[in-house]
């Protein structure tokens, strides 16, 4: 079996080994997270634990002992430096860290610490390898993101490596909450206690493998330094597999509820409820001849819109996927974030203090010569209402 993970790694041609330079960087190994846990043990063994080791929590991990910015879950109910440590988690920005990254850190700061073959996150919605690589020991070694779309929720780094006639799986993961990591575990720490069949390791490999020659997914570039992207633009107008210059009632998604609505001037609308979303297109008559849209609302969490913005989405967060920053804060609270308002393209961001409101706008043509206008509403710093519509 260990000799069908090695051939399966020497298979994949996109598993390049890395090279042995002392510029590269390398992947996670047991023996970085072995050491990891040595200097850290070392450091608390001069203390007492926070918690009561009588009557200290107990699951599947083993018994929690709590100290100053870390959680051993360990065999038995004291930590000495035999004690066999199954996992430790870290929640304490000041304390701690693994390559320079700790709490508060950003998913950047943590990619740009590890290997990283894929760069645009090329996946699914759920998840993207970020290297897999064949070990001479027999192993592989691996990163992986874990995501719901554009919200990364885990970055994952870790060692599979023989161990007698099983496998010893080691990693680190770091979650992510708002785009922060929130808690760093390592788990895999205790040899005897995290071992794998073969099969199932085999299995691991298999499905990691399978996830690296996935596209159908990518990550939206982020950037603090918003003169670095690019301006709002028609190919921001195709997202969730919707064409917005394109929609027409027919092609909207799932059923809908329709209503035609006279606007006594010769033209009626028609109103489109769908799961998720509001469509309205403008006709020449009650029964939607020459139907064109005129606007579309995302409504609920799942939809994502252009560059992949979702409701409840963080302000900051949003604010980075989009070029701004070339004009200072006006004094009617209102940014030109780029271009000149009224020529296309430009963005625009508005406060409203009284409602405590703000605003994104950004401005686009077609290639017909219209408009299209992208409003992000955020209010108490969450994304409430994201809205497209033709303007010109």
């Amino acid at each position: 079996m260990m000799k069908k993970i090695l051939c399966l790694a020497a298979a994949m041609a996109v598993l390049a080994v890395l090279p042995a330079s002392a510029e590269t960087v390398q992947p996670v190994t047991a023996d970085e997270l072995d050491a990891l846990l040595a200097a850290v043990r070392g450091e608390v063994l001069a203390g007492e634990p926070l918690n009561d080791s009588a009557g200290a929590e107990e699951n599947e991990d083993g018994t929690l002992m709590q100290f100053e910015a870390v959680k051993f879950y360990v065999d038995g109910t004291a930590l000495t430096a035999e004690t066999p440590v199954n996992a430790l988690v870290f929640d304490d920005e000041n304390r701690y860290a693994l390559r320079g990254v700790s709490i508060y850190s950003t998913p950047e700061d943590v990619l740009a610490a590890f290997p990283n073959e894929n760069a645009e996150a090329a996946g699914t919605r759920e998840g993207a390898v970020l290297y897999l690589q064949g070990t001479q020991e027999g192993g592989f070694v691996y990163g992986r993101i874990l995501r719901d779309g554009q919200r990364v929720s885990a970055i994952e780094y870790g060692e599979v490596l023989p161990a007698g006639e099983h496998f010893r799986c080691a990693a680190v993961t770091f979650s992510v909450f708002e785009r922060r990591v929130d808690a760093v575990r390592v788990d895999g720490l205790n040899p005897e206690n995290c071992l794998l069949d073969a099969s199932y390791a085999n299995e691991f490999y298999t499905e990691l493998e399978k996830l690296s020659g996935q596209d159908e997914y990518k990550a939206v570039k982020f950037s603090q330094k918003g003169l670095e992207l690019t301006a709002f633009d028609e190919n921001d107008l195709v997202f969730s597999g919707i064409s917005y210059p394109d929609l027409q009632p027919e092609t909207l998604s799932g059923e809908t509820e329709r209503k035609m609505i006279n606007n006594e001037d010769g033209t009626w609308l028609m109103r489109c409820e769908g799961a998720g979303y509001e469509a309205v297109f403008t006709c020449e008559d009650e029964n939607g001849k020459n139907a064109k849209i005129l606007s579309f609302s995302i409504l609920d969490d799942v939809m994502e819109g252009p560059r992949g913005v979702r409701l409840g989405d963080v302000l900051s967060e949003d604010l980075s996927r989009f070029r701004n920053g070339e004009n200072d804060t006006e004094e009617d609270m209102t940014e030109l974030l780029y271009g000149t308002e009224g020529i296309a393209p430009w963005g625009l961001a508005s406060f409203d203090p009284y409602y405590g409101e703000m605003i994104l706008s950004y401005v686009t043509s077609t290639k017909d010569g219209g408009q299209v206008e992208l409003n992000l509403r955020f209010a108490e710093n969450y994304l409430k209402e994201i809205m497209l519509q033709t303007v010109k």
